[in-house]
């Protein structure tokens, strides 16, 4: 054999070996992902479960004026649309941005993905605040609706009556009404397709939009003049504006109800996005996004 030459065998053996391990590598990223949206799924699962033991040991007194408004029956399922879009509306915009400027399968999955574990930890953090605080909706007693012997009794004499006394079909979904499902994943989903929109479109407020213009481009950064930031900025706000609405029409159909309740789910469902932004959107898992839209 001549020097400098090399061995056919050897060649394609080495050829070989690297097949197999970018197939191993492909083939774990893929059964990893599979186990983010498996963790995703059983997450929202455990969310509802939380929720199955009914309190009978609740007491409340039907003088009590934050448990008196009228219940108003949504024939429209408001709640329920309202889900639906604060879910589908990020994912559909994330697709076609990501698809527009012909970004790779692997970032629309991770963007997706990430929104599905803040909608996930979101629903699983709102369940827990709701077992740590029975907090009845602002329409509960209308829910309840008492035999009217228990309810003069209760208001003659100011005896406390239970969960148990009630004899209304939707008893149980004013129970643990706050914090509030509904609010917390419209504050999620929005607030998640805020962040996403705040790093594509080049927020200077976006801590890593401002290291990637120190890094490319230092002469543009000690520039403080950057045009076009009050659009971005509004743009980056209306999803919020958008996720805002339910808690705004709720307040209206319902009564203003309870005010930490309200705000609580609204903090915890941005909190998961802004988690879930830095996990699988962000290259600065260390860095600390300011809530510039509140």
């Amino acid at each position: 054999m001549k020097a400098g030459s090399e061995d056919p065998s050897l060649s394609s053996t080495e050829k070989s070996a690297s097949s197999i391990d970018i197939r191993r590598s492909y083939a774990r990223s893929w059964f990893l992902y599979v186990a983010d949206w498996a963790v995703a799924i059983v997450i929202t699962a455990v969310s509802q479960i939380i929720l199955i033991p009914i309190p009978f040991s609740m007491t409340f007194i039907v003088t009590n004026p934050d448990i008196q408004q009228r219940y108003f029956v949504d024939k429209f399922d408001l709640t329920r649309v309202c889900i639906v879009l604060s879910t589908a509306i990020p994912a559909v915009i994330i697709i076609l941005w990501l698809g527009y400027f012909k970004r790779s399968f692997a970032d629309i999955h991770q963007a997706l993905l990430g929104l599905g574990m803040a909608l996930s930890f979101s629903a699983l953090f709102t369940a827990i605040l709701k077992q740590i605080n029975v907090l009845p909706s602002s329409d509960f007693l209308d829910r309840c609706s008492l035999d009217r012997a228990d309810f003069e009794r209760s208001f003659r004499t100011g005896v406390a009556l239970s969960y148990r006394d009630c004899k209304g079909p939707n008893t149980n979904s004013g129970v643990r009404y706050y914090p509030s499902f509904t609010i917390s994943i419209a504050s999620c989903g929005m607030g998640y397709l805020s962040l996403f929109a705040s790093l594509q479109l080049g927020l200077w407020l976006h801590p890593q939009v401002q290291r990637q213009v120190r890094e490319f481009a230092p002469e543009r950064a000690a520039n403080r003049n950057r045009p076009g930031q009050t659009l971005i900025s509004f743009v980056c706000l209306l999803p919020v504006a958008a996720g805002m609405t339910f808690p705004a029409l709720e307040a209206k159909y319902h009564g203003p109800g309870n005010g930490w309740g309200k705000s609580s789910s609204i903090i915890v469902g941005f909190v998961a996005a802004l988690w879930a932004h830095l996990l699988y959107c962000s290259d600065m898992p260390g860095a600390m996004i300011p809530f510039i839209y509140f």
